[in-house]
C-alpha cells in the first residue's frame, strides 16, 4: 500500500466510526504543559488539510505533568494514552522535548525546541552537568541509535553546539527557525487591541513582568520585585502584568499562587494565565522586567526595553556560550538599592530600538519563513505532498481581562497658587517607601474598603454608588477623615467636608480627558492642605494626573 493511501493508523478504523478519512496519522507528545503549548503553537501549519489527523498524549515522568491532560482537552484535543501510544503506528510524531521514553514511539520523530532555543544546561542530581537540554547525547541517542528523524533547530549557532554534544545527530538536524516568534511578529499590529483586552488605556504604559521558574528565577529570587514595582509606579502612569512559567503553579499549585499573590492582585497585579495570553501580553507591552526565561528574550528580540531582576548565569544554569547567556550579560539589570520608578523610567528613554538584534540573533534564523520551513519538514517525514500555498495564520488567545483596579490609594499631591493641583496615586494595598521628596500624601480609600485598617486611616473616603445623604452620614461616622464624597454620575461628585460642614459640587466638562471622577475630592483635598487653606477653593481646579490634564469645576453647595 503506498503512503498516499494508507488509511489512519488510530484507535479505530477510520471507516468504522469516523467522517473523514484522513490518509496520515501524527501523534503530538506531550510532557509538560510548556511543551504542549508548543506544539499547539504549530499544529496550525497541518492547517485545513484533511487528510491529516492529530492526536495527542502524555509521555511518562515528569514531574510537571499534573493537569495536563486536563489542559489538552479544554483545548479541545484529542489524547490517548501513552501505552496505546507506543502501541499504535503513527506516520509522524511531534515532541517539544527531548526527554522521556520516546524512542518507544513507532513512527518518525520530529524534534523541536519548546523556548527560545537550546538554553539551559542538562539537570543532574546534584545541579547541572556540562550538557545542554534538548542537544545531549544521552537524550538523542538510545542504544547507539539517533531517536529523531529530524531535530529542528532555530539558528546556525544551535548546529554548532549540536556538533560539539552530540554529534552523530547533526545529520538529521534542520535550521528552520522559530515559528512561535514568527507569529508574534506576525501580530504586532494587534497591540492596541490586546492593550484593550488588559485594561490599559491610551497613556499609560505596560510593566511586564516575566518569570521563569526555578530558584534563581525573578519570582524565586527577586519575588519582591512584584509589590516595589506596584508601590513605586503611579497608578495612572503604568498597569503591571505578570506572566509566570507554567512550571510554578503546577508544582506550588494555582490556589497557592493565587494566595501568594493576593495583595499584589488587590493593588491592581494583572495575572495572565500561563497557558493562554502570554503572548498577547508581551506585544502590549512597553517593556519587559525579567529574567533568563524565553519570555524575556522574545521581549529583546521584539524590541522592548527590558530591565533583567534575576539571571541563571550566575548560578550555572545556562550554557555560558548560549545566546541567553550572552543577552543576559548585555542588558541592563534592576538594582534592588534604586527606585524601581527611575529605573524604569531610564530603560524607556534610554532604550534604542534593535539594541539587541546581534544577541537575539543567534537564535532566531529564517525569519518570517519558520512556519512554511518546519512545515516542508513534517510533510517529508510523512511522505505527503504539502498543500498549495501557506498554512493558514490562527490568532492568539484573546487574553483574560484586567483585575479590577484598586478603589483605594495612597495619594500625593502637589498645589499651586493659581489652582493647579498635580496629582499621583498609588494602589493603598502595598507599602509605598519613603523618597524624602518634600509633597502632601493622603490616603484616599473606597466606602467598600474590606481593610478596616485603611478605611479608618483614610482622609478622603469616597462611595461610587452613594448619596449627598450618605456623605454627610460619613463625616459623623468617620471623625478620623477629613471630607467624604459621593460620586453622584460619571462627571459629578458630592463633597462634604468634616471640619466645618461645607459641601461641592466637584464636576467634570463633557469634554474632559479625566475619566475617574472619584479622583476629584483627592485634587480638591490636596488643594485645602497646601499650606493648609482655609479659605473658599476656587471655582475651577486644573488637574494634573499622569499625562492627563482637565479642568475641575468646584461649585459650592449652599444650605
Amino acid at each position: 500500500m503506498s503512503g498516499e493511501d494508507r488509511p489512519w493508523a488510530g484507535d479505530s478504523p477510520a471507516g468504522t466510526w469516523g467522517t473523514v478519512r484522513t490518509r496520515r496519522s501524527v501523534l503530538a507528545v506531550a510532557r509538560n504543559m510548556t511543551s504542549a503549548g508548543r506544539l499547539l503553537d504549530v499544529l496550525p501549519m497541518f492547517g485545513s488539510d484533511l487528510r491529516v489527523r492529530t492526536l495527542f498524549t502524555t509521555v511518562e515522568g515528569s514531574a510537571f505533568d499534573d493537569g495536563l491532560d486536563v489542559y489538552l482537552r479544554a483545548a479541545g484535543a484529542r489524547t490517548i494514552p501513552w501505552a496505546q501510544a507506543v502501541a499504535t503506528r503513527f506516520d509522524l510524531a511531534l515532541s517539544a522535548s527531548a526527554n522521556g521514553d520516546l524512542h518507544r514511539i513507532d513512527a518518525p520523530l520530529l524534534l523541536m525546541p519548546h523556548g527560545a532555543g537550546h538554553n539551559r544546561l542538562l539537570r543532574t542530581g546534584n545541579g547541572y552537568g556540562p550538557e545542554v537540554s534538548g542537544l545531549a547525547r544521552s537524550q538523542l541517542v538510545r542504544d547507539g541509535r539517533v531517536v529523531p528523524a529530524a531535530i529542528a533547530l532555530s539558528h546556525q549557532e544551535q548546529l554548532g553546539r549540536l556538533a560539539r554534544y552530540c554529534p552523530e545527530a547533526v545529520t538529521v538536524a534542520t535550521v528552520t527557525g522559530d515559528p512561535s516568534f514568527d507569529r508574534l511578529v506576525a501580530h504586532l499590529p494587534r497591540r492596541r487591541r490586546y492593550r484593550r483586552a488588559l485594561g490599559v488605556p491610551d497613556g499609560l504604559r505596560l510593566v511586564l513582568v516575566s518569570s521563569t521558574w526555578g530558584e534563581h528565577s525573578l519570582y524565586g529570587a527577586n519575588g519582591d520585585v512584584l509589590p516595589r514595582l506596584l508601590a513605586e509606579l503611579p497608578l495612572d502612569e503604568y498597569r503591571v502584568a505578570l506572566v509566570t512559567h507554567p512550571n510554578i503553579p503546577l508544582h506550588h499549585g494555582e490556589l497557592q499562587l493565587r494566595l501568594w499573590l493576593a495583595r499584589e492582585r488587590s493593588a491592581g497585579l494583572t495575572v495572565i494565565p500561563p497557558e493562554r495570553g502570554w503572548q498577547a501580553a508581551l506585544i502590549a507591552s512597553d517593556v519587559v522586567v525579567g529574567d533568563h526565561g524565553s519570555v524575556t528574550f522574545y521581549g529583546a528580540a521584539l524590541g522592548r526595553p527590558v530591565l533583567l531582576a534575576s539571571s541563571g548565569r550566575e548560578a550555572q544554569e545556562l550554557d555560558p556560550s548560549s545566546p541567553t547567556a550572552e543577552l543576559c550579560g548585555v542588558l541592563p539589570r534592576l538594582d534592588r538599592r534604586r527606585g524601581l520608578l527611575e529605573q524604569v523610567e531610564e530603560a524607556l528613554s534610554a532604550h534604542v530600538p534593535g539594541a539587541y538584534d546581534r544577541v537575539t540573533g543567534r537564535t532566531l534564523g529564517n525569519l518570517g519563513h519558520a512556519g512554511e520551513s518546519l512545515r516542508e519538514v513534517a510533510y517529508r517525514l510523512m511522505d505527503l505532498a504539502h498543500p498549495p500555498g501557506s498554512a493558514p495564520g490562527v490568532p492568539f488567545a484573546e487574553p483574560y481581562g484586567a483585575e479590577p483596579a484598586p478603589a483605594s490609594f495612597l495619594v500625593e499631591t502637589w498645589a499651586g497658587e493659581d489652582g493647579a493641583v498635580t496629582m499621583r496615586r498609588f494602589p493603598a494595598a502595598v507599602t509605598r517607601p519613603l523618597d524624602g521628596e518634600p509633597r502632601e500624601t493622603h490616603l484616599t480609600v473606597d466606602a467598600e474598603e474590606l481593610n478596616r485598617r485603611l478605611l479608618e486611616s483614610a482622609a478622603v473616603i469616597v462611595h461610587r454608588d452613594g448619596s449627598p445623604e450618605w456623605a454627610r452620614e460619613a463625616v459623623r461616622r468617620h471623625p478620623g477623615c477629613a471630607l467624604a464624597a459621593a460620586v453622584v454620575d460619571g462627571r459629578r461628585v458630592h463633597v462634604v467636608l468634616r471640619r466645618d460642614g461645607r459641601e461641592f459640587v466637584l464636576g467634570l466638562p463633557e469634554t474632559s480627558q479625566v475619566t475617574d471622577v472619584s479622583c476629584l475630592p483627592s485634587a480638591l483635598y490636596g488643594w485645602l492642605v497646601s499650606e493648609r487653606r482655609a479659605g473658599e477653593p476656587p471655582s475651577v481646579l486644573r488637574l494634573r494626573l499622569g499625562a492627563v490634564e482637565g479642568r475641575v469645576d468646584v461649585t459650592p453647595v449652599r444650605p
